[in-house]
């Protein structure tokens, strides 16, 4: 059986269960790995403000976050890689969400919405991280002239729809523009979008140079579209029990789903 050094955790719907906690088996598992000297990192697309109430949880030292744009040492406030959107991009994305009913979130290691939009988060498919936003966002009056007042690159450019419909006419729009970016579908009308090449698999062989880690030592863990570069990259590829049917074909092993501790099953099974 191949040694494993790292394992890297999706976040939503993988290591969080469906009320956006981790459990206290994920959490004894996850010290025991570190107990045991391997690595277990946060293999996300939220941004660090995001995830610092877990910290005190869970003792992570590095983050592959805003899907691949940040690969961070935590510990030693080291900014490892680090690939984000310019202003002119920025500013042709925020035209076009002008043309549907959206929420707009910023990422850099902040993360940045309109206030007024908090409250309308079921509207988009979002209500889920209503309470998260209300605790961790910086929240402004309007995004939109407070970003042309002061522009700035960005990490990753969420888009939260009412519909798929509204999903598929804006992934449209961006590719008439043939804009220089990545686009993956998350949640259930979201949009996220990253610098062209940067995903969780571009991070996650960043940390590993970084590490003088082989990928073939490593496990990847997650439930969604934004997770399949990592998956494809992995050592190992670990799909949960309620990831989506395309995500599974690109699975070694597929684990329980995640309110049944499918990130202990993992490190269990596979790590000690």
């Amino acid at each position: 059986m191949i040694n494993y050094k790292l394992v890297a955790f999706d976040m939503d719907g993988t290591l969080l269960n469906s009320q956006k906690q981790i459990s206290k088996n994920n959490i004894k598992a996850i010290e025991k790995a570190i107990e045991n000297e391997k690595i277990v990192i946060l293999n996300t697309g939220r941004c660090p403000a995001e995830l610092e109430e877990f910290f005190e949880k869970i003792d992570i030292q590095y983050l592959n976050c805003v899907s691949g744009a940040f690969v961070y040492d935590r510990k030693n406030n080291i900014m490892i890689y680090s690939k984000t959107l310019d202003i002119e991009t920025i500013k042709q994305l925020l035209s076009i969400t002008k043309k549907e009913d959206t929420m707009v979130q910023l990422l850099t290691k902040d993360s940045i919405v309109e206030k007024r939009k908090i409250a309308q988060m079921d509207k988009y498919h979002m209500g889920v991280y209503q309470d998260m936003y209300e605790r961790v966002t910086t929240k402004v009056d309007d995004l939109y002239k407070e970003y042309e007042n002061n522009p700035f690159d960005v990490a990753k450019f969420n888009i939260y729809h009412i519909s798929q419909e509204a999903r598929r006419r804006t992934k449209q729009r961006i590719l008439d523009l043939n804009l220089d970016v990545e686009m993956a579908d998350a949640e259930e009308t979201s949009l996220e979008i990253s610098a062209k090449y940067v995903h969780k698999g571009v991070g996650l062989k960043k940390l590993c140079e970084y590490l003088d880690i082989s990928m073939f030592e490593t496990i990847v863990v997650g439930d969604a579209d934004n997770d399949k570069e990592a998956l494809k990259v992995a050592g190992l590829a670990i799909v949960m029990a309620n990831g989506k049917e395309s995500v599974k074909e690109l699975a070694d092993v597929v684990v329980s789903d995640n309110d049944h501790d499918g990130c202990q099953e993992v490190i269990e099974k596979y790590m000690l």
